[in-house]
């Protein structure tokens, strides 16, 4: 498979919010991809105040009524300067698998873990194992409360695939 480019941007999105007028404990902004879609990349740029926040990669096998965790960023008041955004690579097949590594004895290439994937339950810095299931994806800001304000944080999705046009 070659390297399709450019990118085509699903969702770019700054959020500005504190989480106080959020009843379901983050902000969710769904995106569809196309059907033909070989890679999806998040970027993610947090800046908030006295607080964290982070962004979990959800899918959708129902189109948008039930969702799973796929991959989760860490959480961050922001960005380190000279360092940009945490980039995370979403898996379209099948999740990162855990090999060890030949050789630095003891350490492991990919970290996965196993177990449940339902909506907002990975850890900071976590892949479910779960491949994308639809063409309905969100992501999904976790806020930590005490947010006093917000310097708006970025969230961009690309993806790249067989066709051309993008469509």
């Amino acid at each position: 498979m070659a390297i399709r480019l450019p990118l085509t941007t699903v969702l770019d999105v700054t959020d500005s919010s504190t989480g106080s007028t959020s009843t379901l404990g983050g902000v969710a902004y769904p995106f569809k991809i196309t059907q033909d879609t070989d890679n999806v990349i998040l970027a993610f740029s947090p800046s908030v105040v006295t607080a964290g926040i982070s962004a979990v990669f959800q899918t959708s096998p129902d189109g948008g009524t039930t969702w799973y965790d796929v991959a989760r960023t860490s959480i961050a008041t922001a960005s380190p300067p000279g360092v940009g955004p945490q980039w995370v690579s979403i898996p379209t097949i099948e999740g990162p698998s855990v090999r060890a590594s030949v050789v630095a004895t003891g350490s492991v290439i990919a970290v996965n873990t196993m177990g449940t994937a339902a909506a907002s339950t990975l850890g900071q810095g976590q892949y479910s194992g779960l491949p994308i299931m639809g063409l309905i994806n969100r992501i999904f800001l976790i806020q930590q409360s005490g947010i006093s304000a917000s310097q708006g944080s970025r969230i961009q999705v690309f993806v790249n695939q067989q066709s051309s046009s993008g469509q």
